[in-house]
C-alpha cells in the first residue's frame, strides 16, 4: 500500500468502479498519479476535471495525514493490491480500493462468513427470537462460521452480540471513522467485538479520509465479504440483499405473516425465488454445505 492508493480514494466523484477501471488500465495507483492529464483522459476515458485533480496530485497531502493518523490509532490500512485484502470483496465489481481494519485482520479471509441482517432501526420480538434460534444452531453445527453485520444497524448488532455469546467470531462493518469509534454511540459494542477477538472494518480510517461526496460502502462490504446473507425481517427488499444478489452470494430469508409490515421484504424475496426460505440455522447450514 502506497500513499497514492489512499489518495486515489479521496478524489470527489471518482467512484469505486472508476478507481477499479483506472487500476486495470494503469496497473497501480502510483502509475495513475504519474500519468499526465492527457493520458488519463485518452487511455482511461476519465472526465477532464477529475483527470486534472489527479495530474496535480490531489489528495496526496491528505493521504499522508491519513497514514500518520492510522499509525497512531493502530488502524491497519489495506489496499486491493495487498495480499491481506479480502479475496471475496476483491472480486466484486465495485470493490473499495482501500479498507481500514482494527482487531483480527485475518478474519475477513475466513472460510465461512455469514451476514445476518434486517431492519436497521428496530428488531421485533419475533426477530430477536429468530436471531437467537438461528445463531444457536449455527454455532452448534458450524462453529467455524464468522458472523458479519453493520455496526449501525439494530438487527445486525443484535446478531453480532448474540454470536459473541455463543463463541462465534464476528466482524462489524462501520460507516463511522474507525479513529472516532471510541467517541461514538457504538463504542461499547465495538469494544466488546474487539475484546472477544473480532474485527471492525470500514472504508473510513479517520475524519481525514471522509469522502467529500458522502459515499458509504458499508452495505456493499457486508455483502461482498459474506458467503451468504440472511434477512430476518424487512419492510422492503434491503439494499444489502440486492448487492449480495448482484455479487452472486447466497440469499436466505425468514418467512413472516402476510399482514406484518416487516415481513413484506422477506416474503417477496422468497416468492420471487431471490432467496432460500429458511426457518432455522440448520436450514442455512445445510444449504451452505451443499453449495460451498
Amino acid at each position: 500500500m502506497k500513499i497514492e492508493d489512499i489518495a486515489l480514494t479521496l478524489i470527489p466523484n471518482l467512484t469505486p468502479l472508476a478507481v477499479a477501471h483506472l487500476l486495470e488500465v494503469f496497473g497501480s495507483a502510483e502509475a495513475i498519479y504519474a500519468a499526465s492529464e492527457a493520458e488519463l483522459i485518452s487511455r482511461a476515458g476519465l472526465r477532464a476535471d477529475i483527470a486534472k485533480k489527479i495530474a496535480v496530485g490531489y489528495g496526496l497531502p491528505q493521504a499522508a495525514r491519513e497514514i500518520e493518523s492510522c499509525q497512531r490509532a493502530g488502524i491497519t490500512v489495506v489496499a486491493s493490491c495487498d495480499g491481506a485484502y479480502p479475496e471475496r470483496v476483491r472480486f466484486c465489481a465495485d470493490y473499495p480500493h482501500i479498507i481500514y481494519m482494527v482487531g483480527d485482520t485475518s478474519l475477513p479471509n475466513s472460510s465461512t462468513l455469514l451476514a445476518i441482517v434486517g431492519e436497521r432501526q428496530s428488531v421485533s420480538g419475533y426477530g430477536n427470537k429468530m436471531i437467537l434460534k438461528l445463531i444457536e444452531q449455527i454455532a452448534e453445527l458450524m462453529p467455524e462460521a464468522v458472523i458479519v453485520g453493520m455496526l449501525e444497524s439494530c438487527t445486525d448488532t443484535t446478531a453480532l452480540r448474540i454470536a459473541s455469546t455463543y463463541g462465534l467470531q464476528t466482524i462489524a462493518i462501520s460507516s463511522v471513522a474507525l479513529s472516532e469509534l471510541s467517541c461514538s454511540e457504538y463504542s461499547r459494542l465495538a469494544e466488546e467485538i474487539l475484546t472477544s477477538g473480532g474485527a471492525i472494518v470500514s472504508e473510513v480510517g479517520s475524519t481525514s479520509a471522509l469522502r467529500e461526496d458522502g459515499y458509504s460502502a458499508d452495505e456493499r462490504i457486508v455483502a461482498g465479504l459474506s458467503d451468504g446473507v440472511v434477512v430476518v425481517e424487512s419492510g422492503e427488499i434491503p439494499n444489502i440483499a440486492k448487492c449480495a444478489d448482484s455479487y452472486g452470494r447466497m440469499l436466505f430469508a425468514l418467512p413472516g405473516r402476510a399482514t406484518d409490515v416487516t415481513s413484506w421484504g422477506t416474503n417477496r424475496m422468497i416468492a420471487s425465488s431471490m432467496a432460500h426460505l429458511v426457518c432455522s440455522g440448520r436450514d442455512i447450514v445445510n444449504i451452505l454445505d451443499s453449495e460451498l
